[in-house]
């Protein structure tokens, strides 16, 4: 399945792309600094397995045949998560963001959903609010004092 929004192509992911996408979880997340001790307490997070993107919706992202990122997302009841959604670092800031956003809300409402939630990274707390999202609720992560917002958008 291929969809085409504006200049970029998003391509359902295949169980062979989990080392592709791992890695772009963890270089993606390593631009924030995040020491070798803390990446490795989010490795099982982080690390993308044949088994989750053939339970999951799961989409490359390319910029002209050009690989630059990937989201999935989890169905739940009354939502749907946005689960990881990751730019390569090079990719960030050049509004591929937006764009893809807007493809998954575009994709959530195809499946009959008009609410998306995810637990957002702190560093990209902003983007979500940009989005249109509405910060629900805080949980703890894995780092003591440490917390992810979870936000709402409602679609």
């Amino acid at each position: 399945m291929e969809n085409h929004y504006l200049s970029i192509q998003f391509k359902k992911a295949q169980p062979n792309d989990s080392k592709l996408l791992s890695k772009t979880t963890f270089e993606s997340k390593k631009i924030w600094n995040y020491t070798d001790d803390q990446m490795n307490l989010w490795a099982e997070e982080l690390t993308i397995t044949e088994p989750y993107i053939e339970e999951n919706i799961v989409f490359k992202i390319f910029d002209n045949d050009k690989y630059i990122g990937f989201f999935s997302l989890v169905a739940k009841e009354e939502f749907i998560e946005i689960d990881h959604f990751w730019l390569l670092p090079k990719n960030t800031r050049k509004g591929y963001g937006g764009k893809t956003f807007n493809f998954i809300k575009k994709m959530a409402k195809e499946l009959d959903y008009d609410t998306l939630e995810v637990y957002a990274e702190p560093n990209a707390n902003e983007f979500y609010e940009k989005m249109g999202g509405k910060k629900i609720r805080s949980k703890e992560s894995k780092i003591k004092g440490r917390f992810l917002d979870v936000y709402e958008i409602k679609i």
